[in-house]
């Protein structure tokens, strides 16, 4: 059994803290029996394991280990939709793009010819009296 005994408050000691940016809790010699005693988060998550029941504990682990289960799910098949994608764009999208852009430069090609072919075969006075007349309508 344990006994409790009330102490007063004209035993508490108060300690008096200096206003100097060299002070620290951790700063002096005494105090290093003090760093050894503090609990990390792992301790005290550790000492959880007295306070909560045996099958609340499985619950919690059973929930967190099919959340991470959706996960592990859910990043694979993103990941394979992804190659799926970027696989099937470069095997049927990429040979259409080369190709329409070979018949463009076979256009602007042929274009180029056209104009080329009309340019010689005109006689360059017919070419400078078309250019100084401009629009003529047609019978004049």
């Amino acid at each position: 059994m344990v006994k409790l005994e009330e102490v007063g408050l004209d035993h508490v000691e108060e300690e008096e803290y200096t206003d100097t940016d060299s002070s620290s809790v951790y700063s002096s010699d005494e105090d290093e029996d003090d760093v050894d005693n503090i609990e990390s988060i792992m301790d005290r998550i550790w000492a959880l394991q007295d306070v909560i029941p045996a099958k609340t504990r499985k619950s919690i682990a059973d929930k967190c280990s099919t959340v991470y289960g959706w996960g592990k799910y859910g990043a694979n098949f993103l990941g394979n939709s992804a190659w799926v994608l970027t696989t099937s764009a470069l095997l049927l999208v990429l040979p259409l793009m080369i190709e329409l852009e070979h018949e463009q430069g076979l256009i602007e090609y042929e274009k180029m010819q056209q104009q080329s072919s009309q340019m010689l075969s005109q006689p360059t006075g017919q070419q400078q009296k078309k250019q100084a007349t401009g629009i003529v309508p047609p019978g004049f």
